[in-house]
């Protein structure tokens, strides 16, 4: 996740972060708009290809849970549950079942995932 920086005025006095309407952070705009995301936390922005990809790259999920990203079901490698490892969101790597550690507040990692 990448948090919107005040702008420097080149003499390393600290300027405010560039304002949208309703005073929040803008993403950087020597980037292509299709090259990155905003978070549910407009000061924050991810790159595109870091939406779906099972880790909580936001910091609130909003990268994969949010209703405007429309993830696909996890992968091949992944088991759907809630997570209670703030790194992922909806999915855990199957690598992490059957390992004996609660990865999914339903614990499904550790009795229902058939493992890697």
């Amino acid at each position: 996740m990448n948090k919107i920086f005040p702008q420097g005025d080149g003499n390393d006095n600290a300027a405010g972060a560039k304002a949208l309407p309703g005073g929040e952070g803008d993403m950087p705009q020597n980037l292509p708009s299709f090259l990155v995301a905003r978070c549910g936390d407009p000061s924050f922005w991810i790159y595109s290809d870091q939406k779906c990809d099972g880790a909580n790259n936001c910091g609130d999920c909003s990268d994969e849970l949010s209703p405007v990203t429309a993830c696909p079901p996890c992968g091949p490698g992944w088991w759907p549950c809630p997570s209670t490892v703030f790194g992922y969101c909806g999915c855990v790597p199957r690598s992490l079942c059957r390992d004996h550690t609660q990865h999914c507040s339903d614990w499904s990692d550790e009795y229902s995932c058939p493992g890697p």
